[in-house]
């Protein structure tokens, strides 16, 4: 303050009482200089706490991101690299129990079907013997927790309609983790044939004509419902026409199809029977 003074009155040496004015001017300018000072503190200091703040909140919700990415990837990964094992094999027999468990006590749409009373619940392949189910693709060659690993159908007969619930298996894969379209297309042939079987006279019958929409991909290890209604307007005794969807859990679209199945004139065929 003193320093100040004597620097204003070196410079104002003709103001009268230019001692005094001075004095007061100091006083008031340091008094300034004083509060400034302090506010300068103060905002620093906020701004300090705020810096601390912002890099607390940075760094808690950080390690909550990696924690859940760290949790999901590791499960992400793990399907991804395990490999599909042979049927047969007690690890086979292992997935298949925890599949089927899952059928019994995960999935809504199999306790929504149970209590309706218009459907009834069946096992797949049911008229076929144990040798033919061997010669059959999707009961031979694709069976076991690493192709069709479930299958249960529902049939409505009153709406000329089924529903089959299947697990698809990560041998089924034509890109990684996306189901093979023709895989997809050889359950969906399966299936729209047990509706239009089921509702031909001669209990027996062939695929003419099969359309497939590819809506959304179809992934491995999960669980999808194939649906098929029998066109009951245009089917005849010897035609059957079959449309069909495939649906993830939740609802979601991923094909849509539409078929003919036809009796032969001429030449036999097998019955195969209204259960295969």
């Amino acid at each position: 303050m003193f320093c100040l003074q004597r620097v204003l009155q070196s410079r104002l040496p003709h103001f009268p009482g230019s001692s005094r004015s001075v004095a007061r001017y100091a006083r008031a300018n340091t008094r300034t200089l004083n509060t400034a000072s302090s506010q300068s503190e103060s905002m620093w200091s906020r701004l300090q706490r705020a810096s601390e703040s912002r890099w607390g909140r940075r760094l808690f919700w950080g390690s909550v991101f990696f924690l859940c990415g760290d949790f999901f990837t590791r499960g992400l990964m793990g399907e991804l690299l395990e490999m599909p094992v042979a049927p047969g094999t007690l690890q086979d027999q292992a997935r298949l129990e925890k599949i089927e468990r899952q059928f019994e006590h995960t999935l809504p749409i199999v306790q929504r079907l149970r209590a309706d009373p218009d459907y009834e619940e069946a096992e797949v392949y049911g008229n076929f013997s144990e040798e033919d189910k061997m010669q059959r693709l999707t009961s031979g060659p694709l069976q076991g927790s690493r192709g069709i690993a479930f299958q249960r159908t529902f049939y409505n007969d009153k709406e000329k309609t089924a529903v089959n619930v299947a697990y698809l298996g990560q041998g089924l894969e034509g890109w990684p983790t996306m189901v093979h379209g023709g895989a997809l297309g050889t359950v969906i042939d399966e299936h729209l044939g047990r509706v239009a079987i089921r509702n031909l006279p001669q209990r027996t019958g062939v695929t003419a004509n099969l359309e497939l929409q590819y809506r959304a991909p179809v992934l491995s290890n999960k669980f999808y419902t194939f649906h098929a209604t029998l066109d009951q307007e245009r089917s005849t005794e010897r035609k059957a026409y079959v449309r069909g969807e495939v649906r993830d859990m939740v609802g979601k679209l991923c094909v849509e199809a539409s078929a003919l199945f036809v009796v032969p004139k001429k030449y036999q065929l097998r019955e195969v029977g209204e259960r295969f």
